[in-house]
């Protein structure tokens, strides 16, 4: 009887050790009945193509540059979620983190940084809710370690659309009149322009994420859809 317990007491050891080993233990504690949506952007401008797994989700492949997942996918929420982007070629990694994701919320996650050695994992939630009639939704991502730490976005009249925002942070959403607009990033209490989006078409309905990326002399402004 003790050797029958001890036998059991072994394998219910070896099938914790095991997971623990596959899983880190600290690592991918999966919701196995809660779900969230994720959205992928590869803003890392001096990568390879980038594949991007997270938990028990399938590759996400051929991310090149500015490439994105053509929409969002379900995923497990849960903590800890191990986040990878690898170099399509030779599947070596070129950035881990872990993420957090709750049930029923929406996110994009970004790889950024100029080098290997600079490349991060960002991930920030988003808000789908439909702007009004006529409106575009959007809001401001500060994703360059080359920037001023703290920036303001403007459109083409002066009117700052996001103040003081600090590197990594996100803004809230503002919503602007559809058209073309020009978008203009200066260090906060700044007048000097580092860099513009020139020209861009924002349409009635829709709802952007518009990011700068890119080293104190290569700064850059790009946009993300999500609907």
């Amino acid at each position: 009887m003790k050797t029958k317990t001890m036998r059991k007491f072994i394998n219910g050891f070896l099938i914790a050790l095991t997971a623990c080993l596959l899983l880190s233990c600290n690592s991918n504690d999966i919701d196995l009945f809660g779900s969230a949506k994720l959205k992928v952007v590869n803003a890392a401008p001096n990568s390879d193509s980038q594949r991007f797994a997270m938990a028990n989700i399938p590759y996400i492949s051929d991310l090149k540059f500015l490439d994105h997942s053509v929409s969002y996918l379900k995923v497990s929420s849960g903590n800890n979620l191990v986040a990878q982007f690898r170099d399509d070629n030779d599947n070596d990694k070129y950035a881990e983190a872990k993420v957090n994701l709750d049930d029923d919320r929406n996110y994009t996650v970004y790889l950024i940084g100029e080098s290997r050695d600079e490349a991060a994992i960002k991930l920030y939630q988003d808000d789908l809710a439909a702007p009004n009639s006529g409106k575009a939704k959007v809001k401001f991502i500060h994703l360059s370690g080359g920037a001023p730490s703290a920036l303001n976005f403007s459109d083409d009249k002066g009117t700052i659309l996001a103040s003081n925002l600090e590197r990594y942070n996100q803004s809230g959403y503002t919503e602007i009149n559809a058209g073309t607009m020009t978008i203009s990033v200066t260090a906060a209490g700044g007048t000097q322009s580092l860099t513009k989006l020139e020209s861009e078409e924002f349409v009635s309905g829709k709802i952007y994420s518009v990011y700068l990326i890119g080293s104190s002399s290569n700064l850059s402004i790009h946009v993300t859809t999500h609907n």
